[in-house]
């Protein structure tokens, strides 16, 4: 049986439309560390900031863009239950895929099956992640990831330096021990920072004094549409909610844009506007419509079986007149019960094993994973933020028939995606008003 001694690795993944920066205290980004007698193990940790690795922006491996987009609407069809939706499968899998830097044997293995990146190798997984990480802080999106560490407690240089070098990990340390209240104060307030205020409070109470890892990534993303909508043709109509029909702010427009239908739904693909700097951006928010009968999670078991690469290369050019409500709304929930689902049941027992983390046999597993998602839809554009946290504990209408209509007034699905290899990064479903 395990003692009661608690550590907490919180992988928070913050996914929320802004900006990030990354300073650099040391040249190359590793962290500054005196070792104690144990070779391989730091103890006395130094604050430091990982540098951002430069990297071509190319397509990623079929089976890495496949295994994160096939976990996302998985777990998005696990949690649903009739209520509005908001995840980011590429926070999520950053955050769990770094934990999982520090498990081995089958829990290592269990966690790969779980995450769907079975077809991989570790250092394929790992460079994946090192792209991920250099693509994602371009073209107005942002990401940032940080280990915050019980200053005196032994972690494995190869565990920091792997969270330093594929995760671009800032480090703290911190005291969770002697001032759990500073700590947790810290740390909410980069959450905060990085969302930009929308995830303003991960943690409402100090985490527990025996916290030891907290593992934080954040992923940010604002953006434009490339043809916005004229907030003069918004107007009420009413949405017909999973609970009730209620009237809302509908968004209207007519142009041509991609637009795909099979017999489940219909699609529509909507690009947001380059940067200053860039005309073109990559990203893209796909809305799915299901067809009259058809249950929501239905359509998100297609898209995790056929894949979302499928659905949106079956779309093509068309006049659509589009009907889609505005909305907004911050969803959190425990990702345990649905990581178990998936197969995931070894991280969670006394009999886990991290033992990358210390480099040796220890008593740690996962107690809670937590995730909050912030997303907003408007005539402008949208934004969202998420954040997970990974809580590791030791024991111790149609016009003619040339136009198209999309008339979103039933619950539906949404989609931010990289149109470099479709590359789903935030995704969820509209349920009620």
């Amino acid at each position: 049986m395990k003692n009661i001694f608690t550590k907490i690795i919180s992988a928070s993944l913050l996914s929320s439309l802004l900006l990030m920066t990354t300073a650099c205290a040391g040249q190359n980004g590793s962290p500054s560390t005196e070792s104690d007698a144990t070779a391989g193990i730091n103890k006395d940790i130094v604050s430091y900031r990982a540098v951002l690795t430069a990297d071509e922006i190319a397509a990623f491996p079929d089976a890495f863009v496949n295994g994160l987009n096939q976990y996302g609407w998985a777990a998005a069809a696990d949690l649903y239950s009739d209520e509005n939706l908001a995840i980011s499968p590429a926070s999520l899998e950053l955050a769990l895929l770094m934990t999982r830097t520090g498990a081995i044997g089958e829990t290592s293995d269990e966690m790969k099956a779980a995450l769907s990146m079975t077809d991989l190798t570790d250092e394929e997984i790992l460079s994946a992640c090192r792209q991920l990480m250099w693509r994602a802080n371009t073209n107005g999106m942002e990401a940032a990831n940080s280990l915050w560490m019980q200053k005196d407690y032994a972690f494995a240089d190869s565990f920091i330096s792997t969270s330093a070098e594929s995760f671009m990990a800032d480090a703290f340390g911190v005291d969770f021990f002697a001032a759990a209240a500073g700590a947790t104060d810290a740390i909410n307030a980069w959450a905060s920072d990085k969302t930009h205020g929308k995830i303003p409070e991960m943690n409402p109470e100090p985490l527990p004094a025996d916290t030891r890892l907290v593992l934080i990534n954040a992923l940010y993303f604002l953006g434009d549409w490339e043809t916005p909508f004229t907030a003069e043709n918004s107007y009420d109509q009413v949405f017909h909610g999973t609970k009730e029909d209620t009237s809302a702010a509908f968004m209207h427009d007519t142009h041509n844009m991609l637009y795909g239908e099979t017999g489940t739904y219909q699609i529509i693909s909507m690009p947001f506007k380059g940067s200053d700097d860039n005309a073109d951006s990559p990203y893209s928010m796909a809305f799915i419509l299901p067809a009259e009968g058809t249950e929501i999670t239905a359509v998100m078991d297609e898209l995790s079986e056929k894949g979302f690469t499928a659905a949106v290369s079956g779309m093509s050019d068309e006049k659509v007149q589009i009907a889609l409500p505005k909305f907004e709304f911050t969803f959190d929930t425990s990702m345990v019960n649905t990581m178990k689902n998936l197969g995931m049941n070894l991280a969670f027992e006394d009999s886990a094993q991290f033992d990358g983390m210390t480099g040796s046999a220890n008593d740690l597993y996962i107690s809670d994973i937590l995730h909050k998602c912030y997303i907003r839809v408007d005539e402008e554009g949208a934004e969202a933020a998420a954040v997970t946290e990974v809580i590791m504990t030791e024991t111790s209408i149609q016009i003619d028939d040339n136009i198209k209509t999309f008339t979103a007034d039933r619950p539906f699905l949404f989609a931010i995606y990289d149109e470099t290899d479709n590359t789903v990064l935030f995704l969820g479903a509209f349920a009620k008003v």
